[in-house]
Formats: C-alpha cells, sequence, structure tokens
C-alpha cells in the first residue's frame, strides 16, 4: 500500500492556521528603542545636550503553545500502539468484499510495525506464548522496573501476573476479573477494580512480590466503574450520579471533589484531573475542565462542545489533546492542545474528528489522530512537534 507522505494536509493546515489568525510557537524577537539623553559640550553652534536613542535587543520570550513541524499520512491504518518515538504497532484494514443487500461488507486486518524515519512496515506475526484468542495487554509501574500483564483468555476472563523487568520472573495473581480497570498507585502497588457479573466487583491492592489485599469502599452510589484512574497514592472515579471522587486505599469512605461529571484523566504526574461535564441547569453543552487532585478548577475551561471525547495527556503532563465536535460550524471541531504552561489552547489542523483515542509517542514529540474515510476506510496522521 502506498504511503503517502501528506503534504497537502501539511499546506491545508498552513491555511487553516493562517485564516484564523493563530501562530503557534516563540514570537520573533523584539527590538525596544529606548531615546536617553546625555550630557556633551559642544564647540559648534547650537551646542549643549544632544538626544542619543541606544536600541537594546530584548531576549526572546519564552516559548508558548506549539508549534507543527510536519504531518505523516499512513493511509488505511489505526495505531494499535507506540514502540518507540519513531516506530508504530498499526493496524491495516483492507476492504475484500463490497457490501450487498445479502451480505455484509467483508475486511481483512493485518498488523505491521512501522517506521515513521524510513516508512518500511514489517509484519508483525502472532504473540510468542499467545493463542489466537488471547490478547496481552502490559502496564508498566512508574519507575519502569515492574509490570502488571494480563492475558485475556476471552471478553470476560483474564489471567494477572506481576514482571519483575529487570530479573525477567513473572509472578501469577489469583485474582478473578472481568474488566480491564486499574492503575499504579505507586511504584511498589497496583491497584485493579476486577468488576464481576452480578455488580461492582472487588477492588484489589496487588503488590510488586505478587500478594493482594482486599479495598474496602463504602459508597452505596457506585454500582460499575466506568470511569476509574489510580496515581500517586489515591483512586478516583465517578459514582452513579456522575459525581466524581477520590479515596487512599486506607480509607472506606471517599471524598467528594466534583459534581456533573462524565468523564476523567488523569495526568502521567498525578497531578491534574482534566474532566469533561454535560453540564448542569439546562446547560446541553460538554465543556471540558482541569482540575487539581483536591478538586479545585485551575483557571478557566479549556474546550466545549456537544461531544468532547479522546483526552490524551503527554507522558511529560505539559500538554492535553482533545476533541471536540460542534453541530454550530462556528464553534469549537476537531483536535485541540491544551499547553499547561502557557495555558493557551491551540486547535490542530482541519476540523476533522477522530474515530480512535488520540496518541502520544514516548517522548510526547509526535501525536497520532486517526480519521474515517471514504476511500481508505482510515487515516492516521501523525503530527510532528517542533521541540
Amino acid at each position: 500500500m502506498k504511503i503517502n507522505k501528506g503534504i497537502y494536509s501539511i499546506v491545508l493546515l498552513a491555511a487553516t492556521f493562517l485564516s484564523s489568525g493563530i501562530l503557534f510557537g516563540c514570537n520573533a524577537e523584539q527590538k525596544i528603542s529606548t531615546p536617553v539623553t546625555i550630557g556633551q559640550t559642544s564647540a559648534g553652534e547650537g551646542g549643549g545636550k544632544r538626544e542619543l536613542t541606544v536600541v537594546k535587543e530584548s531576549k526572546p520570550p519564552a516559548e508558548q503553545g506549539i508549534a507543527v513541524q510536519r504531518i505523516h499520512r499512513i493511509d488505511g491504518a489505526n495505531i494499535e500502539k507506540w514502540l518507540s518515538d519513531h516506530e508504530l504497532d498499526i493496524q491495516v484494514t483492507t476492504l475484500e468484499k463490497q457490501v450487498t443487500a445479502a451480505k455484509e461488507a467483508q475486511y481483512s486486518y493485518h498488523r505491521f510495525r512501522y517506521d515513521l524515519k524510513t516508512g518500511d512496515r514489517q509484519s508483525i506475526k502472532e504473540q510468542t506464548g499467545a493463542g489466537q484468542e488471547e490478547v496481552i495487554k502490559t502496564f508498566r509501574s512508574p519507575n519502569g522496573k515492574y509490570s502488571f500483564i494480563q492475558t485475556w483468555k476471552n471478553k470476560y476472563e483474564a489471567v494477572n501476573a506481576i514482571k519483575n523487568m529487570a530479573t525477567g520472573e513473572q509472578r501469577e495473581v489469583a485474582v478473578d476479573n472481568y474488566m480491564e480497570v486499574g492503575g499504579w498507585l505507586n511504584n511498589d502497588s497496583y491497584i485493579l477494580a476486577a468488576g464481576s457479573m452480578e455488580g461492582r466487583g472487588e477492588i484489589w491492592n496487588i503488590s510488586v512480590d505478587g500478594t493482594r489485599k482486599k479495598i474496602d469502599l463504602q459508597d452505596p452510589e457506585i454500582e460499575i466503574f466506568t470511569e476509574f484512574a489510580v496515581g500517586n497514592g489515591k483512586i478516583y472515579y465517578t459514582d452513579a450520579k456522575s459525581r466524581l471522587k477520590s479515596f487512599a486505599p486506607t480509607q472506606s469512605k471517599p471524598t467528594l471533589l466534583a459534581a456533573d461529571v462524565s468523564t476523567l484523566s488523569l495526568s502521567p504526574d498525578s497531578q491534574r484531573i482534566a474532566v469533561s461535564t454535560a453540564g448542569s441547569s439546562g446547560k446541553e453543552e460538554s465543556r471540558l475542565l482541569i482540575y487539581n487532585t483536591g478538586g479545585h478548577v485551575q483557571g478557566l475551561l479549556i474546550g466545549k462542545g456537544d461531544v468532547l471525547t479522546y483526552p490524551s495527556w503527554s507522558p511529560d503532563s505539559s500538554k492535553l489533546a482533545f476533541a471536540v465536535y460542534t453541530e454550530d460550524k462556528g464553534g469549537m471541531n476537531g483536535v485541540y492542545i491544551f499547553d499547561t504552561v502557557s495555558g493557551k489552547v491551540s486547535p490542530l489542523g482541519l476540523t476533522y474528528y477522530p474515530a480512535y483515542p488520540l496518541s502520544w509517542n514516548p517522548s510526547g514529540s509526535r501525536l497520532g489522530i486517526t480519521v474515517n474515510d471514504k476511500e481508505k476506510l482510515t487515516v492516521t496522521h501523525i503530527v510532528d512537534f517542533k521541540m
């Protein structure tokens, strides 16, 4: 399959930026003219004092916002995961048979290792040790020393284990779980909300030595964890009344942080929570706000529209990418980047709406955006930022 490097995307992207009057990146260096009066004795006519203008070159202001360097385009593919800063695991979808009145369309799916530097593809074979229906998912600890591994036999059954990345030793954790909901509490403990076919299920504190301990949460207003995040010693979730709450494993009763919360996304450094809300008091538009872990709003809202989806923090927590759809074309539409340093929200490219979650590479220098396409089924744009 031919890979188009996205030249026309860059041209359209630049046109969009210029037409909206938006400039990303650092401002041009400025010169400041300062008149200075100095005393001087003149032997000629009209002597006395003269005015001398001293031109000072100011330092460039600190860089704010984002600057796009280039855009790569991969036709017919979506991102499964990043393998490195420039290599991806992609899935290519191919239409094998067109839809008919009697039969649905038929597709084939193939996985490849794709190199952004060279454009080369290498087929990815089945994972070693995994059956055809097995799916293996890994979650590295904050310090990278351990990994929590789930091997899914089917939709509702997984084998859990803790792996020591230095020694390769892997210890199975005897916990039945029906949901992939959890996160690292710190470097030594993984929190798993196991779920159940009959209700909320248990919450487990799993240590890196493979031992487990049940966490007691006394909250009658939670039946299933649809929004759940863990980090820096605390657990965050939304209850059945769309309220954001937090608690520590040593607590049995949670603390209320915010009301009217639809989704939450905890930053990798566990210092900020991106919260989308459907609004209250008759407000229909969704809003995107940034809270600290104490439940206090940080600054003004950063996005609003009919639908807000796919909030994704950069690995260093400095930027938040998110998607907005608004039926009113004069509103926010497309993908935006919130820069935590400058507080600036910047539109990113055309008003396309992603069909898959937004995906950062490990260093946060690239963002993957996959959209639906009538001809190619899916198209993935990889945006390179100037660092």
